[in-house]
This record gives C-alpha cells, structure tokens and sequence, in this order.
C-alpha cells in the first residue's frame, strides 16, 4: 500500500470516528426522553432488531416501582447496560424524528456545532496541495493589495494635514469677514431703529384718524340697526298670519288622507280575500301534482330497472360469444402450429434415415 491509499484510509477513518460521534451524541440527547416513556419505546422497538433491550428495560421499571418515592434512574448495572446498548445502537434515534426536533435550544446549539466540526473536519483533511497554493497565491495578492493600500493612506494622511492647514486659514479669514459684517450690522440696525420709530408715529396718526372714522361708522350702524328691528317685527306679523292660513290648509289636507286610507284599507283587504282564495287552490292543486310525482317516480323506477336488466342481459350474451370465438380462434391456431410442428417432425426423421443410409 503506497503512502497516497494510506492516508485515504486514516482519513476515511477519522472521518467514520466524528459520524459515530455525532450519531452517538444524538441518541445520548434523547435518552432519558425515551426512558421517560417506556411504553412508547417498547411498542415501536418490539419486532425490531433492538427489541433484546425491552427486556432490562422492564427489569428497569420493575425496580424502580419497587423503590417507592424514587423517580430518578439508578446508577446499577442495568441502567447502564441500556445506556450502552443505545449508545452502541445510536441509529435507533431514526425511529423517533419527533423527539430531536423538540430538544431544547442550548441541545441544538450542540448538534449544530459538532455538524460544523464534522463539515470543516472534512475539508481541512481533503484539501490538496494544489488548493493550498491556490490559497496561498491569493494570500500573497492579497497581501500586496495591502501594501498598496497602506501606501494610500499615508498620501491621504498628509493631504488632510494640508487640508487642515487650509481650512484654519479659511476659518481666520472668515473670521475677519465676520467681524466686518457685525459692523455693518450694527449700522443698519440703528437706521432700522430710527425708520421704525418714524413708522410708529407715523401709525399713531393713522389710527387716531381711524378710531374717528370708525366711531362715525358706529352711529351709522346702530342708526340703520333701529330701521332694520322695525322691519323685522312687520315680517314677523304678516308670516304668523300666514302661517296660520297654512296651518288650516294643512287640517284640510290630513282629513282628506285620512279618508283616502280608509278607502285603500277597503281595497286591501278585499284583494288579500282574493289572494287567500288563489293561495288554497294552489296548495289543492299542488298536493294532486305531488300524487302525481309520487305515481311517475314508481313508474320510471320500474322503467329503469326493466331497461338495467335488459342491457345487463345483452352484455353477458356479446361477452359469451366473445369468449367463444376467441376460444375457437385459439383452438384454431393451436391445430395450425400443432400439424406443422409434426410435419417438421416428420421431415426430420426423413431427413435422419436418408443420412444414415449415406453413412453405410
């Protein structure tokens, strides 16, 4: 065995070892879930390969209904024998798919790391020489690209400390302009002050004019309000008189539909009369179209099944004549086969006999 098959087969080995692992670590996880349940455990193990281990199980639960009191699993003989029987026989955790998917969380966080041991375990032992150059190589391209990078960040470095420099000239100057505009500030602010004392007086003025405008306008007003309540109360008296014209108008109205409710309430009932009367022959006569239905469905029930019988009938006659003719047509071809089979029969002892005579 050359060194290249040797290590395959430490490899395959190694690899064999972690399944184990991780199998065994599955079914040490759902252990005591399945002994908590023994009669769970047995009706699926019994008529298995496995079901040689119901029976310390029993031995098991026996003991321990004899300790009364006692509800954790003892550390004897037995308990152990069972342990190592599972562990032995891990793939039995395929009889119980429920149980992994209810473990708890800090369990899964366990399975799911030894299946990423398992997946990098088989990596790092299958890569080659080619793809650790590969890795290599890239390393390298990536540790120039680096280099590279490092080089830019010392030219960026120094062109921020030139843009720094920069800036603190700029901001003095701004400072200066700053300084410039507070001044001009200033000024403007007093001849604002002065052109807004100005606007004041000269508003004072506007108003006084206004306050005595608005005073005249308020005479007018209470003037024109006295004309308008005048007014007012001669439209109130004429609309109550015209109101009560309406109101009269209104009695005479009602009275007039009152008696023509009287008059449709006549009508009505009459027509509901009529309508009774239409509603009894409808029931008489549906109860003698419901006899009827009653005697038609008799009859083509009858119908029907005379007609099932008949067709029944036809179809085992065609399906008897079928099977005669195919027997017959078989019958036939056996005969042909059979006659031509002796015929050959026939012309080989023909032919044998005329060989021998040669032969003498």
């Amino acid at each position: 065995m050359d060194t290249t098959a040797e290590r395959q087969v430490r490899l395959e080995g190694v690899e064999r070892v972690l399944k184990m692992s991780q199998e065994r670590i599955k079914i040490a996880m759902i252990i005591p879930k399945l002994l908590e349940n023994p009669e769970k455990l047995k009706s699926v193990l019994k008529g298995t390969c496995y079901e040689e281990v119901l029976e310390p199980i029993d031995d098991m639960i026996h003991h321990l209904g004899k300790q009364s009191g006692r509800s954790k699993l003892p550390h004897d003989h037995t308990t152990m024998r069972i342990v190592d029987f599972f562990l032995v026989n891990h793939s039995i955790h395929r009889f119980f798919p429920n149980l992994k998917k209810n473990l708890n969380e800090r369990d899964r966080k366990l399975l799911a790391a030894f299946h990423f041991l398992l997946e990098s375990a088989h990596v790092h032992l299958h890569r080659s020489s080619r793809s650790e150059i590969t890795k290599e190589r890239k390393l390298h391209a990536i540790y120039h690209q680096n280099v590279d990078i490092q080089k830019k960040i010392k030219e960026l470095k120094a062109s921020l400390a030139f843009q720094k420099v920069i800036g603190k000239w700029k901001t003095a100057a701004k400072g200066i302009y700053l300084m410039k505009v507070e001044e001009d500030l200033a000024n403007k602010k007093w001849q604002n002050n002065v052109a807004i004392q100005n606007e004041i007086e000269k508003c004072n003025r506007t108003m006084r004019s206004y306050h005595k405008s608005s005073m005249d306008r308020q005479k007018e007003l209470e003037e024109e309000l006295v004309n308008a309540r005048d007014s007012y109360e001669k439209m109130t008296k004429k609309h109550l008189a015209e109101e009560h014209e309406l109101r009269n108008e209104k009695n005479k109205l009602l009275l007039q539909l009152q008696s023509m409710l009287k008059k449709y309430d006549t009508s009505l009932g009459e027509k509901m009369r009529e309508n009774l009367v239409a509603e009894d022959q409808y029931l008489a006569a549906k109860k003698v179209l419901d006899d009827f239905m009653v005697q038609f469905r008799q009859e083509e029930r009858i119908y029907k099944n005379i007609v099932v019988k008949r067709e029944e009938e036809e179809r085992r006659i065609q399906q008897e004549k079928l099977v005669i003719f195919m027997m017959n047509r078989a019958a036939a071809k056996i005969q042909k086969y059979w006659r031509k089979w002796k015929k050959d029969q026939r012309k080989r002892k023909r032919q044998g006999k005329g060989k021998g005579k040669k032969g003498k």
